[in-house]
C-alpha cells in the first residue's frame, strides 16, 4: 500500500511539473552573449553601413524576446498547410467582398488619383490590403522587435533573411525617431496597413501626403502609393492582364500537374499551342501555369503581373487570391 501511494504522489509530481514547465522558447528577453557571433554581425553592419550610434543598437538589441510562437506561426502559415479551397474560403468571404467594395466606394478619390499616377487599379491595391488587413482593421498586434528577432536568431533555415528585416527595422526606427517598442505588426515583423517588411517599407514607402514621413499606418495617401510604388518597382505593366482562364486537352492533365500542384511554372508558347482547347487571344510575353489544385485539376494561366503580386508574398494561392478579390471588388470606371 505504502509503494503504491508513493508511486501515486510520484505519478501526480510528474504531471504538475510537465503542467507547469516552461516552454523550450520561453517568451523572455534575449540573452545577447548566447547569439554573439550573429549580434557582432548585425552590430558591424548597423554602425558601419548605417551609421547607427552603438548604445541605441545595445539598448535594442537588448530588449527583444523571444517568442514561441513566431516559430510555431511561420511554420504553420496557411500557404503551407492549406489546399486551394480552403485557402480561397479564409480570405474571400461575403464579409471581405462587401467590406472591399465599401472601402473601395469611400476611398475611391485618392485611389482613383493614386491609379493615375503609378498605373496601378485601384481594386489591385485594396484586395492587396483586403487580404493583408482587412482593409486596415487588422495590422498586427505583436511587437516587431521581437517578431524579428526571435527569426533572426532561432528560425532554422531563414536567419539571414530575417537578420537582414531586423537590420532594416532598426535604421528605420533609428533614423525617423521611432519608439522600437511600441511598433506591433505581424508574427513575420510585416507593419502597417498593407504589411510592409521593414525592407520594403524604407525603398518602397512613399511619403505621398508630404508631411515628413511615411505612415502605413494612419495615411492613405501614403498607404495605397506604398503599394503601388512597390508594385511598379518590381515590373507590373500597365493595362496588362493578370491571368486568363484557358482549358486544357484532358490528354495533357496529367502532364502539367506530374510534378504536383501548389506551384506557378514557366510555359513556352509552342506548349500552350499543343495543350489548349483554344488558344486564341493569349497576349504576349511570358506566361505561366497557376497550378492550384491536383485533386480538382484547378489551373489558371497567369501573365507577368500575377508574377508580380507574388512578390508580395511567394504565394501562388496568394496572388490567385487577391486577384479573384479584386475582381470581386471593382467598381466600373
Amino acid at each position: 500500500m505504502k509503494n503504491n501511494f508513493l508511486r501515486k504522489i510520484s505519478y501526480c509530481f510528474i504531471l504538475l511539473t510537465i503542467f507547469f514547465a516552461k516552454p523550450a522558447f520561453p517568451d523572455t528577453r534575449i540573452n545577447l552573449k548566447d547569439y554573439e557571433d550573429s549580434v557582432n554581425e548585425i552590430k558591424n553592419i548597423l554602425i558601419k553601413k548605417h551609421k547607427v550610434d552603438a548604445d541605441y543598437i545595445n539598448k535594442a538589441l537588448g530588449e527583444i524576446k523571444i517568442r514561441k510562437k513566431t516559430i510555431d506561426s511561420m511554420n504553420n502559415a496557411a500557404e503551407r498547410k492549406a489546399t486551394w479551397k480552403r485557402y480561397k474560403n479564409i480570405f474571400i468571404t461575403k464579409s471581405t467582398i462587401k467590406n472591399g467594395i465599401k472601402y473601395h466606394a469611400k476611398n475611391l478619390k485618392v485611389l482613383k488619383e493614386v491609379e493615375e499616377k503609378y498605373g496601378i487599379p485601384s481594386e489591385v491595391i485594396v484586395a492587396i490590403l483586403g487580404v493583408e488587413t482587412k482593409y486596415g482593421k487588422g495590422t498586427g498586434k505583436i511587437k516587431v522587435l521581437d517578431s524579428l528577432g526571435t527569426l533572426a536568431f532561432l528560425h532554422p533555415r531563414r536567419s539571414k533573411l530575417f537578420k537582414s528585416q531586423l537590420i532594416s527595422f532598426i535604421v528605420l526606427a533609428y533614423e525617423n525617431n521611432l519608439n522600437y517598442n511600441e511598433i506591433y505588426g505581424s508574427y513575420a515583423g510585416a507593419m502597417g496597413t498593407p504589411q510592409f517588411m521593414p525592407e520594403s517599407y524604407i525603398k518602397y514607402g512613399v511619403d505621398y501626403d508630404q508631411d515628413g514621413s511615411v505612415d502605413l499606418w494612419n495615411s492613405k495617401h501614403d498607404i495605397y502609393a506604398s503599394v503601388a510604388n512597390y508594385l511598379i518597382k518590381k515590373g507590373w505593366k500597365k493595362d496588362q492582364p493578370i491571368y486568363k482562364d484557358i482549358e486544357i486537352k484532358k490528354e495533357y492533365i496529367s502532364e502539367i500537374f506530374s510534378k504536383g500542384d501548389v506551384k506557378t511554372i514557366p510555359v513556352e508558347d509552342n506548349f500552350l499551342n499543343k495543350i489548349l482547347v483554344n488558344n486564341e487571344n493569349l497576349h504576349t510575353g511570358k506566361k505561366y501555369l497557376a497550378l492550384l489544385s491536383k485533386k480538382n485539376e484547378e489551373y489558371k494561366l497567369v501573365y507577368r503581373n500575377f508574377k508580380v503580386i507574388m512578390t508580395y508574398n511567394i504565394s501562388t494561392f496568394y496572388a490567385m487570391v487577391v486577384t479573384n478579390l479584386s475582381e470581386k471588388i471593382s467598381i466600373k470606371k
